[in-house]
């Protein structure tokens, strides 16, 4: 991985004095078994474990030795028993009874388990932060949004219970991925003990901390490293969609948040004004590569018969990389929400700029209900409501002929701006007020017809001659109203 999203924790072990220590680790475990098993003597183990923990691995020489034979595990075999007196050679490397796999795979499954260590701490933490967030803004009301369109009224609080729900399923599923991490082999060139004790591999993965699983070739059968990939893309994946959110509440006009900008930060070499949301898009750079890596992965599982190499290269950049990927990704993004700056204020302008049309799936359902006394259907009830959501947003005469009439010079173009930048704003009617003054009109972008029109409104005067419906009319357009039950979502995600 480039410095540049590198992750400190993941070098280390990746490196190759790590692994190297681990192949190490299991050449001991096998001796060791031996000697519980009773097939040498102990001494054996104790005068060998003493003498190569005791002496560094030489990397240098290792890599030159590498370089020489093209087989690393033989020159690592080879740095090691050169430590070793004459009568202590022989046992090191299971008197050839291993092959390199039966020393690789059991290191491998244990880079894979200390890279999940920093994972999962730093995606919990992240996971706990969420909840701190959504408890701070548990009444910050906004738009909720589908298909990019305002829909119904949320708070912001909500929306970081959702982020907070998507990371703990990740995280769950990350944990129960570790469970394919629980085997490991060393049954031979072949997978069925031509050169080993099956007492010997059972004693020495229990001293490593793994269950042999029967059934391997030479290596264990990729299938139960593929679903690790799938959860560590998956975690990118929706770190992306949570920078995605962000992205979209922070465009320019009416920002709803923004990600953290340094006082001494430049958004653009052109333009001073901007604040780009360089960490939030990213992550999508990010999702991508986890994307490719998860490929590389789940290509692996193809393996001619008991054991081709192409796997081997992939897995020594693939594994690394998509470790790095998640857990910078998962530090930008804690970065990103831990600065997050919010703004409450146009999080309400939205509210108001929806005219009233927040609510218009409960002013449509008490239409329905109460319309049915003066022969109002459920279908005149949607149109009644959509009809005046789409009157609240009809253009004035000069915004109609603005649109109706391109600019055919620049000039022309100057001078609309200054026009309209002069123009006072005038006050928005809402939905609320047409369907209670029964003022609905015909639009040119929907078929209601006049004779139609006239009906509804007369049905609207009739509804609202009853206090107690105006009343009723009056509260759906409340956050109390229409926020009531969003409190259940606290009590079942954070206990309170």
């Amino acid at each position: 991985m480039i410095k540049r999203y590198e992750q400190a924790e993941i070098t280390g072990i990746w490196s190759n004095q790590n692994k190297l220590n681990l192949w190490q680790e299991t050449e001991l475990a096998v001796i060791q078994a031996k000697a519980i098993l009773g097939q040498i003597e102990e001494g054996v183990f104790l005068e060998m474990s003493g003498i190569l923990r005791g002496i560094p691995i030489d990397i240098e020489w290792w890599l030159k030795r590498d370089s020489e034979i093209s087989h690393d595990l033989n020159a690592f075999i080879e740095e090691r028993v050169r430590h070793l007196p004459l009568q202590l050679r022989p046992y090191f490397h299971g008197e050839e009874e291993l092959t390199s796999y039966d020393v690789e795979e059991p290191a491998f499954s244990r880079m894979l388990k200390m890279s999940l260590g920093p994972v999962k701490e730093n995606l919990s933490s992240l996971i706990h932060f969420l909840e701190e967030m959504a408890r701070r803004y548990r009444y910050a009301v906004m738009m909720g949004r589908t298909h990019g369109q305002g829909a119904e009224l949320q708070t912001f609080g909500k929306r970081c219970l959702t982020w907070h729900q998507l990371l703990e399923v990740d995280l769950t599923t990350l944990r129960m991925t570790e469970r394919g991490l629980r085997y490991s082999k060393i049954s031979g060139a072949i997978g069925n003990y031509g050169s080993i004790d099956p007492q010997v591999e059972k004693e020495a993965l229990r001293i490593l901390g793994f269950q042999p699983f029967y059934g391997a070739t030479q290596i264990l059968p990729r299938e139960l490293y593929v679903p690790l990939a799938g959860a560590l893309c998956q975690i990118v994946k929706t770190l992306d969609k949570i920078a995605t959110d962000i992205r979209l509440g922070a465009r320019s006009g009416q920002p709803i948040y923004q990600e953290p900008f340094g006082r001494r930060q430049k958004g653009s070499s052109r333009m001073p004004h901007k604040k780009n949301t360089i960490s939030n898009e990213q992550m999508e750079g990010m999702a991508r590569m986890a994307k490719g890596f998860q490929g590389m992965i789940m290509d692996n599982i193809e393996t001619w018969e008991e054991r081709t190499i192409e796997q081997s290269s992939v897995e020594r950049v693939a594994w690394p990389d998509l470790f790095h990927v998640a857990l910078h990704s998962i530090r930008i993004m804690t970065r990103v929400l831990k600065g997050l700056v919010v703004y409450p204020d146009n999080m309400l302008k939205e509210v108001i700029d929806s005219r009233g049309c927040y609510a218009a799936g409960e002013v449509k359902k008490f239409l329905a209900k109460k319309g049915v006394t003066f022969g109002l259907s459920t279908e005149e009830a949607y149109r009644i409501t959509q009809l005046a959501a789409f009157n609240v947003f009809e253009p004035s005469p000069e915004v109609q002929q603005l649109r109706e009439s391109p600019f055919s010079s620049l000039e022309e173009a100057n001078e609309a701006l200054l026009k309209f930048q002069q123009m006072p704003i005038s006050t928005p009617i809402f939905i609320k007020d047409i369907i209670f003054k029964g003022e609905l009109r015909i639009s040119p972008e929907l078929e209601a017809a006049e004779v139609d029109i006239k009906k509804w409104n007369g049905v609207l005067g009739q509804i609202f001659q009853d206090p107690a419906n105006v009343k009723e009319f009056n509260q759906i357009f409340s956050v109390f109203y229409l926020l009531k039950h969003e409190a259940k979502l606290y009590q079942e995600i954070l206990g309170i």
